[in-house]
This record gives structure tokens, C-alpha cells and sequence, in this order.
């Protein structure tokens, strides 16, 4: 009697949890402490100025056994006699091969009571992305049907979620960057199954995607660039992770540039902004013109990971260039390995280091000690940069190694071996942490015995960033007290303002160009000084 009471207790509980964890599945569904109700904030926000709706998957086909992973994605953001833009990617991750197209669209239905999206891409067929109806006519809560359709191939397929939403903050309210903000949910497991064609080759495919909706002003996000990533685990865990840059390549440590959704659990969610993202590899793109990092260390409390991207030429053009492509992720949760998989979209692309050494005189600091010292020119936050010294007496034929992997802009340099009375050059080579970016300056330095001297140019740096939104940064070197001026001027040769005019000293300054007024186009900047002009031109893109 005592064991069949306690069986219909035991049952009578799970029956609780199980209905407690698949409470979510049906509509209406509103999250307790957000302001989201399924199915109507599924749909068109028509207060809010932008808005998306995003997906990505992988899969495998089930008649060549190819590995692929997708993207789609349509945007709100009217501009003129247009309603908006799709992304939509394909990757043959078997033969690494990735083709991508941007067309802007406009919209035949927007539903503003749930997700039902009828696209017409400019000179493209009418694509959809909707809810699932049952055979009475009504929704099927969280499941939805994809037709998309470019000139490489298309994709039809059905996505059922099997996991709540994640509601990103929390209350589904976060701010990104200075002044964007976004409502924001995931779903972060979708059982995928459909059809894909791909250079005219057709086959059923079985996977699993990843679904994501922001609303809100998110323009600032565009603006200051962003690594985002989506990550699945094989314990049951996902993350949404945003690090969004500043300024000059800052990654501020706040929420508002620093966010990770955690679903722990089918009953627990976490926000949190305390972790550490660490690039560990960065790769070019084959046509080498924009460079990307593609491996990152994850660590916050027990959880511990490494992302890896699974192809190097996932790139998108249009609307702005940014590379898109699935993730491996392999590590530890509290001490017990995992692994996973996911996407990257990167947004921010890294440069080589510039460097540049900075005149020093007199600083001999004793008979066989020298002072040296060098700037980073473009330094940023996600490219923490190591320097090698070196130095050579035979014009560069051979270079003698001093110190390497300095993290220091700095050195003392016991010159022992070099000759009183005569002059080497020295070399400082920077480089990221795989040695994929790198950057070097030489310089000739004397040796004498009182006084040391390193002597650089004038110089006017390319502006950052390049092309750049409302606000960009220029920098030049004095190495000699000069009377300057900076100027920009439009592509008439008209002049549009003067930034820097007076005397200025030795050293080396930055101002700030704030062109919001101004209309998109190229524009030169000028630097006068010690009767030399230098020229830069810069690309404004609104």
C-alpha cells in the first residue's frame, strides 16, 4: 500500500515538472518577467524603427552526406521605395564552398500578430517564412515553415522548437552599445527537416537551427562594430553572446558592450556581462582585403570553451562586408567535457599593427643602455599585440635578436653589442597572438657613447575607422615643433572644416572628425606642417 502511494506521488510530481517545463509550448505563451507574448511579438512592430528576424541551421543531406550550414535573414529598415534587405548564405562545409546573396525586398505581409513574413526580393520570386497552421486552421505554437530561393539554390523546410524561448536580459529588454537597444528573444533548438537545392542538386536534409528576433533602435550596432556568436551544447546548454566595440577598437566591460543569454536549464535562465572572450586565431579572407578572428576562448564561472569557426571564407558583401558562418565549440562545463556547435557574425575586422617609433633624444640611461620606445598606431582591444626587438650592423642583412614577445611598447636595450661611434638599425616587429597580423618599424639609431637619437617622419595615418559612420578618427606625427593644419575637403577640392590650426610640439596627436551633417561620398584630409602637405582620403558610408 506504502509503495503504491509513493509510485502515484512520484508520478503525480513528474506530472507537475513535465507540464512545468512544456508550459511554453502553446499560445498564448508570456515568460514570466518579460514583456514578450507569443505569437504577437512574434510579428511586426510597426512603433519600432527596425526590426529582424534571423535563422541559422546545420545540416546534413541525406543522399550525398554533405555537411551544410544556412543563414536567412530579413531585415525592416525602410529607406527610400524599399522596405528592407534579406541575407541569405548557403555553405558546403564537405567542400568548403560558400555562396551568399543580399537583395533588397519589399514586404506583401508583415503580420503584427505573429510571424508570418511574405517577402518579394528585387527581381527575385516571392519568398516566406511563417507559422505552421494545423488542420483546424489554427497556429502550431513555435513551429514554422522557410521557403527561400537565390540563384545557387533554395531551401524549404519546417523548424519545431523544442525548447522555450531564451529572453535575452532577462525581461527581454537589453542595451547594445552607446545608444541602441533592442527586445530581444532566441530560440535556441529547432528540430530542422526540408529540402535544399544547391547548383542544381536537390536533397532532403535533417539538422538543427537557431532562430533569432530583435526589435528596437539597433543603429548604433551597426555603427560600432560586433562579434556575435549562438552556441549549443551537448549538455543542453546555449549561449547568445554580444562583445561590441567603441571608439577606437575599445571592448567596454558593461552590459551595454558585453552580453551573454545563458539557458542553464528547461527552468533557468541567466544574463550576464562578467566574462571573459579571448581571441585566440585570426584568418583573412581569400580575396585579403578584410580579416576576421576565427577562434575565441570563452570562460566565465565553470563554464570554459573554444569557438572555432569551420570555414575561412564565409563572407558577406552587402549590405556592409561581414563574415557569417557556422561554429565547433569544444570544452568543459563544471569540469565535465562538452562539445557544440554554432554560428559566428563578425562584424568587426581586424588590421595589421602599425607601428612607429617615437624620437627619443638624450636617453642614454648608462654607458651601454639605451631607452627604447614605439607606438601601436591602430590599437585595439581584440588584437592584443606581442613585439619582437632586433637590431642590425650590416644594413639588414642579418638582424640579432634583443627581447621577443614584449607586451610593452618599451625597452632598455643593453647595446653592448654594438660599436661605440657607429649606428644600427633597429627593428620592432608586432604581431598578433597566432602571428597572422604583423607589423614592424625600423629606424637607424646612433650608439655613441652620450646620446642616442631615433628619428621618424612626418606622417598622417589612414583615418579609423575606414569607411566610417558619422565619426572617425585622424592621426599624425610631429617629429620636429611645427605650425599645422588639418583640413578635410569634399571631392570638389571645397573645404568643409578645419580640425587642427596653431602651433603644435613634438609628439604625436589624434582628433576626432564628426561628419553626421555630411552626406555619404569620399573626402581628403590635409595635413600642413614644416612646409610639407599630406594627403589621406577616407570613405563616409551613412
Amino acid at each position: 500500500m506504502l509503495k503504491k502511494f509513493l509510485l502515484t506521488c512520484i508520478s503525480f510530481f513528474s506530472s507537475i515538472i513535465f507540464i512545468s517545463a512544456q508550459d511554453w509550448k502553446t499560445y498564448p505563451y508570456h515568460p514570466i518577467g518579460s514583456s514578450i507574448h507569443f505569437p504577437t511579438d512574434e510579428g511586426r512592430h510597426p512603433t519600432e524603427p527596425t526590426e529582424w528576424w534571423y535563422t541559422n541551421a546545420q545540416v546534413k543531406g541525406n543522399i550525398t552526406g554533405n555537411k551544410y550550414s544556412i543563414m536567412l535573414a530579413y531585415f525592416y529598415y525602410p529607406t527610400f521605395l524599399i522596405d528592407g534587405f534579406r541575407v541569405f548564405n548557403i555553405a558546403n562545409e564537405t567542400l568548403n564552398q560558400f555562396y551568399t546573396q543580399t537583395l533588397y525586398c519589399n514586404y506583401s505581409n508583415l503580420a503584427n500578430d505573429h510571424l508570418h513574413i511574405k517577402a518579394q526580393p528585387v527581381g527575385s520570386i516571392e519568398e516566406e517564412w511563417i507559422t505552421v497552421l494545423d488542420s483546424s486552421g489554427k497556429l502550431e505554437p513555435f513551429e514554422y515553415y522557410i521557403f527561400a530561393v537565390s540563384h545557387f539554390g533554395e531551401i524549404k523546410a519546417r523548424i519545431n522548437a523544442v525548447k522555450r524561448p531564451l529572453i535575452m536580459g532577462g525581461n527581454d529588454f537589453v542595451y547594445q552599445g552607446t545608444s541602441g537597444y533592442s527586445n530581444y528573444y532566441s530560440q535556441t533548438m529547432l528540430n530542422l527537416t526540408g529540402t535544399l537545392t544547391l547548383n542544381g542538386i536537390t536533397e532532403s536534409i535533417t539538422g538543427t537551427a537557431w532562430v533569432d528576433h530583435q526589435y528596437g533602435k539597433m543603429k548604433s550596432v551597426i555603427d560600432e562594430k560586433y562579434e556575435w556568436f549562438s552556441i549549443q551544447l551537448s549538455n543542453g546548454m546555449d549561449l547568445n553572446i554580444w562583445t561590441i566595440f567603441y571608439g577606437q577598437n575599445q571592448l567596454p566591460n558593461t552590459s551595454n558592450y558585453k552580453i551573454c543569454g545563458i539557458h542553464i536549464s528547461e527552468l533557468k535562465d541567466t544574463t550576464i556581462s562578467n566574462f571573459n572572450l579571448t581571441r585566440l586565431k585570426y584568418s583573412f579572407m581569400p580575396n585579403s582585403a578584410f580579416c576576421y578572428s576565427q577562434q575565441w576562448h570563452f570562460v566565465w564561472e565553470g563554464i570554459d570553451l573554444i569557438i572555432t569557426t569551420n570555414q575561412n571564407n564565409c563572407e558577406v558583401l552587402s549590405p556592409v562586408r561581414f563574415y557569417e558562418g557556422s561554429t565547433t565549440i569544444q570544452g568543459r562545463v563544471d569540469g565535465v567535457p562538452v562539445t557544440g556547435i554554432g554560428f559566428a557574425e563578425l562584424l568587426h575586422p581586424y588590421e595589421n599593427p602599425k607601428i612607429k617609433f617615437i624620437k627619443t633624444t638624450g636617453n642614454r640611461i648608462s654607458n651601454d643602455s639605451i631607452k627604447i620606445v614605439w607606438e601601436l598606431l591602430n590599437p585595439d582591444e581584440g588584437r592584443p599585440i606581442f613585439y619582437d626587438l632586433e637590431f642590425s650592423n650590416d644594413n639588414e642583412i642579418t638582424f640579432i635578436p634583443i627581447v621577443q614577445r614584449l607586451t610593452n611598447t618599451s625597452f632598455d636595450w643593453d647595446s653592448t653589442g654594438s660599436e661605440a661611434g657607429s649606428s644600427s638599425l633597429l627593428r620592432v616587429t608586432g604581431y598578433s597572438i597566432d602571428g597572422t597580423l604583423r607589423g614592424n618599424d625600423i629606424i637607424t639609431i646612433g650608439t655613441e657613447k652620450n646620446e642616442t637619437v631615433i628619428q621618424p617622419d612626418f606622417y598622417l595615418m589612414q583615418n579609423y575607422p575606414n569607411p566610417f559612420n558619422y565619426t572617425t578618427f585622424i592621426k599624425f606625427n610631429l617629429p620636429q615643433a611645427s605650425k599645422v593644419n588639418l583640413s578635410i575637403y569634399n571631392s570638389l577640392g571645397e573645404l568643409i572644416i578645419v580640425i587642427a590650426d596653431g602651433e603644435y610640439e613634438v609628439g604625436v596627436y589624434e582628433r576626432v572628425f564628426n561628419a553626421s551633417e555630411l552626406a555619404s561620398g569620399i573626402y581628403v584630409y590635409v595635413l600642413k606642417a614644416a612646409k610639407l602637405v599630406l594627403r589621406q582620403k577616407m570613405v563616409l558610408m551613412k
